[in-house]
């Protein structure tokens, strides 16, 4: 597996799944091998110190951290909860840390987000960034907000928007002033910008 593409929301017309079948088709059309996390596998009990004792890591938990260890890279998209990280995301990364090996150390992270709102998750990726870099994984500087949009819309983002943000590499040789530039285009009405912004329901 090279790529693993997350999507922290289970709800069925999410637009945030969208957006992860969205990238999928794009990293399938550049000929990359993918795989969508199926975002019901991501459910486990909150959190608990003493469940933990008694029962260990829910075996779906290590099974996501199995496809974390295996991916070269991986994109997290996100809905935005109260301005933050949805439970549902959120718990599985936190039980994926209390494996004897961290899966995340090292990792390529990518972040997207969609949302019907002006913020596009941005919130919700600032607080990702924050969490994943906790936990010793390089986290791209260009990130994927789909601010106002709709699953139509999504189904329509730009493939080369869509290229460009997936192509971001730990090597950031060229500079974060190319990414950025890069990761600035302009399709009809709609800017994709670095904090790469659109227009879109969690």
């Amino acid at each position: 597996m090279s790529l693993l593409i997350i999507a922290g929301s289970s709800r069925k017309a999410s637009i945030n799944r969208a957006l992860q079948q969205r990238l999928a088709e794009v990293a399938e059309a550049n000929g990359e091998q993918y795989y969508c996390y199926p975002p019901e596998e991501l459910d486990a009990p909150i959190y608990n110190g003493d469940y933990e004792e008694e029962n260990g890591v829910p075996s779906n938990i290590q099974k996501l951290a199995t496809a974390v260890k295996e991916a070269t890279k991986i994109i997290v998209v996100t809905p935005e909860y109260n301005s933050s990280i949805p439970p549902l995301l959120k718990n599985a990364i936190d039980w994926s840390s209390r494996l004897e090996t961290n899966p995340w150390a090292g990792k390529t992270v990518l972040l997207a987000g969609a949302s019907p709102g002006q913020f596009g998750a941005v919130r919700s990726m600032t607080d990702l960034r924050g969490v994943f870099c906790n936990l010793d994984a390089w986290v791209a500087p260009a990130i994927a907000s789909i601010a106002k949009t709709d699953a139509d819309k999504i189904a329509e983002l730009d493939a080369d928007f869509l290229s460009t943000f997936m192509s971001q590499e730990t090597n950031l040789a060229t500079g974060l002033d190319s990414v950025i530039r890069h990761c600035a285009i302009r399709l009809g009405s709609h800017r994709y910008g670095a904090f790469l912004r659109n227009s879109g329901r969690a």
